[in-house]
C-alpha cells in the first residue's frame, strides 16, 4: 500500500507543478511576450514603411523627371498658352457682360 501512496504523491506533485507553470505562462509570461513581440513588430513595420516610402518617392521623382524630359515642351507650352488665353478671354467676356449687360442680338 505504501508504494501506491508514493506514486499518487508523485503524480499529484507533477500535476500541481504543471498547473503552476501553466498559470505562470498564461498570466505572466504570455502577456509580456505578446507586448514585446507587438513592440518589435511595430518597429519593423515603421522601418519597412520608411524604406518603402523612400523607394516610392524616388520612383515617382524619377518617373516625373523622365516624363518631363520626354515631353515635347514647345508644343505643350503652345497648347497650354492657347488654352489659358481662350479661358481668360471667356472669363473677361462673361464678367463684362455681367457688368454692362449682355449685348442684345438682333434678329
Amino acid at each position: 500500500m505504501s508504494m501506491i501512496w508514493v506514486i499518487a504523491t508523485a503524480v499529484l506533485s507533477s500535476a500541481m507543478t504543471l498547473a503552476v507553470v501553466a498559470l505562470w505562462g498564461r498570466f505572466y509570461f504570455q502577456p509580456r511576450l505578446r507586448d514585446s513581440m507587438q513592440q518589435e513588430l511595430d518597429e519593423q513595420v515603421e522601418k519597412a514603411a520608411q524604406v518603402l516610402s523612400a523607394r516610392v518617392e524616388e520612383g515617382v521623382r524619377r518617373g516625373l523627371v523622365d516624363g518631363v524630359r520626354n515631353l515635347p515642351s514647345r508644343e505643350v507650352l503652345e497648347g497650354a498658352s492657347r488654352s489659358l488665353a481662350r479661358t481668360s478671354a471667356e472669363m473677361v467676356g462673361e464678367r463684362l457682360g455681367q457688368i454692362f449687360g449682355a449685348p442684345k442680338k438682333s434678329r
